[in-house]
Formats: structure tokens, C-alpha cells, sequence
């Protein structure tokens, strides 16, 4: 018998294609997604359960890579949208799940406001609506770490690129 809210689990997340290509704009060569990155994997959202607004991302990163690469548009490149998110980069160390097994290097804002935040321990970045981030520069990756993104309120996936 299925219960009232079996509606509500996701037992298979959507693979997004990491390339993006609705926000390159025509033309433009897009390169190889690393080997590195799984890319994102959507384990929750409005496609899956119609009732949520909400979006929910994961990945893997296994080594040194770059998400979002200014110049070379690899990926993502510096966005912003109408919805705030949520990223949680996850250390994998069962004995230290503090130590992040990395350093990454966060782009946010623009002009002015531009600022890089760097960290090696698990964290997290709140980004409101309509703020500019990425890249995020991963270097010395010693083991896997998982990422998350969080996005309330977004529904489905709207970038509006800067660059």
C-alpha cells in the first residue's frame, strides 16, 4: 500500500548537463567537463515533487578543477538569478568530517563587491537573490568532497550570465 506522502521521496536524481548552453552565448566553444566533477546531479525539485518550490543539487568533486572559469566559460560563468541559494561543501574524512580535503577558492559579487572567499574546512555560503558568484577554484583536492546547493524558491534553473 503506498502512503500519503510516498509523493514526496526522490529515489533518482536527474543528471544535468554541465555545459549549460543556454547561457553560452551562440558561438561560443564550451570545453570539456573535467573529469574531475561529476557535474551536477538534481536529487530534488519542482519536476520531481510539483507541491515544493524548492531545488536541491549535489556533485562530487575528485580533484583540481575549476567551475565557472571567467575567460574560458567552462561550465558556469559568473551568474546571478532571482533566488537565493545555499552551497555546502562537505568533507568526506570519517574521522574529521571538518577537514574539508581541499581548498576552494569562492567568487561572489561584482565591481566593487567582488570578493574571494577561501576556505579548507566544510562550509557553507549563503547567496542571496540577484548577487553575482562563481568561479570556484578547487585546488590541492586530497579525497572526494561532496557539494550541495540549496535553492528555495527557484523551482527550476534560471541563470542570467554577467559576463
Amino acid at each position: 500500500m503506498t502512503g500519503k506522502y510516498e509523493q514526496y521521496a526522490v529515489r533518482k536524481p536527474a543528471i544535468v548537463t554541465a555545459d549549460y548552453r543556454d547561457a553560452i552565448p551562440e558561438g561560443d566553444v564550451i570545453p570539456n567537463v573535467s573529469d574531475v566533477d561529476t557535474g551536477p546531479r538534481v536529487i530534488f525539485s519542482h519536476s520531481f515533487v510539483p507541491a515544493s518550490d524548492t531545488m536541491v543539487e549535489y556533485g562530487i568533486i575528485s580533484g583540481d578543477t575549476v567551475i565557472g572559469d571567467r575567460e574560458g566559460k567552462n561550465v558556469t560563468e559568473p551568474h546571478r538569478h532571482n533566488y537565493e541559494e545555499i552551497f555546502l561543501f562537505l568533507g568526506t574524512d570519517k574521522n574529521n568530517t571538518a577537514d574539508l580535503g581541499c581548498e576552494v577558492e569562492f567568487w561572489v559579487g561584482e565591481g566593487d563587491d567582488l570578493e574571494k572567499i577561501i576556505f579548507t574546512t566544510s562550509s557553507s555560503i549563503w547567496i542571496p537573490p540577484n548577487v553575482v558568484h562563481f568561479p570556484q577554484i578547487w585546488r590541492n583536492v586530497r579525497r572526494p568532497v561532496m557539494t550541495v546547493v540549496i535553492m528555495p524558491k527557484a523551482q527550476e534553473r534560471k541563470l542570467e550570465t554577467t559576463g
